[in-house]
């Protein structure tokens, strides 16, 4: 996936993560949890796609 691509799912995931935050009440329900979860790890995937490409140059 392009790099374009996993920033725009960055930021859609993290709207959800807001409204579901507010739907929930709870920063520890479980589906809050687990989509926190899932942004770290594209977030990881992100830095990790540039380091790359910083290396590269």
């Amino acid at each position: 996936m392009k790099e374009v691509e996993l920033q725009r799912n960055l930021e859609r995931m993290q709207l959800q993560l807001y409204l579901l935050v507010e739907q929930t009440g709870s920063f520890v329900d479980p589906k809050v949890v687990k989509l926190s979860q899932e942004i770290d790890q594209l977030v990881v995937c992100l830095q990790r796609m540039r380091m790359k490409d910083k290396l590269r140059y």
